[in-house]
């Protein structure tokens, strides 16, 4: 993959500063995972109706009492 050596070291910046040291793989994975969570999100907000079903979900799946064990 060919990738400009600022965007690297942009990369590598956040990877160390914000990620903890994480390799440059992980940053990406993380950074991705933001992105499409993001765009889920933004789908969200532009269906109503979608919006409520998943909040109404949630707030059912938050009720479910679940015993772990340890």
């Amino acid at each position: 993959m060919r990738v400009a050596q600022e965007n690297r070291d942009r990369l590598a910046r956040i990877a160390e500063s914000e990620l903890g040291g994480a390799t440059l793989d992980e940053a990406l994975r993380v950074l991705l995972f933001e992105h499409e969570s993001r765009r889920a999100l933004a789908k969200l907000a532009a269906d109503p109706e979608m919006a409520d079903d998943y909040l109404r979900e949630s707030a059912e799946l938050a009720e479910v009492d679940t015993e772990v064990a340890e």
